[in-house]
């Protein structure tokens, strides 16, 4: 048995490099969104990923500074919209410092989060815990409901928007 210790210091010098592998690594893109009250909030990520299938749990990375994440309280519905190849525009829109980000966007309510039209994938989800990690923090979410759509991702790769090719 291994007593735990406390982690090293992180390397401050390491960062320049991390950013540029980083940059190389292909990611899906999402508009994560809520509700407060009426008010529909989103932004742009494409930190997130699959947690657990038994319970189904997905995890989204959002900067500490969010708006979007001061909304997000325990419980909280959640929308993760998987963008479509087509829908650049909407990736730029809701990553942009805009007031409005739904102004002229179709979207309904599912599941108490908005859901946006033409997404390549939908998941509902409701908060379980946030949990600290330097400049971000990681909400943990239980998987509500999830629906694919044909077509192709959007994703994210070296600083610029693709989708992948069918093989």
């Amino acid at each position: 048995m291994h007593a735990l210790s406390e982690p090293p210091e992180p390397r401050s010098d390491v960062e320049p490099e991390f950013l540029a592998a980083m940059r190389h690594v292909a990611a899906p893109v999402a508009v994560v969104t809520t509700l407060v009250g009426r008010r529909p909030l989103g932004t742009t990520v494409s930190a997130f990923d699959s947690l657990s299938m038994r319970p189904a749990m997905m995890t989204v990375a959002l900067q500490a500074s969010s708006s979007l994440l001061s909304a997000l309280r325990r419980g909280a519905p959640v929308g993760v919209n998987v963008l479509a190849d087509d829908q650049i525009t909407l990736a730029q829109r809701f990553a942009a410092r805009v007031e409005d980000r739904f102004r002229g966007v179709p979207w309904q309510v599912d599941c108490g989060a908005p859901r946006l039209g033409g997404t390549h994938a939908w998941f509902a989800l409701s908060v379980r815990d946030h949990v600290p990690g330097g400049d971000h923090v990681v909400v943990v979410c239980d998987v509500e409901a999830a629906e694919v759509a044909s077509g192709r991702p959007l994703v994210h790769h070296d600083r610029r928007f693709g989708t992948i090719a069918s093989s």
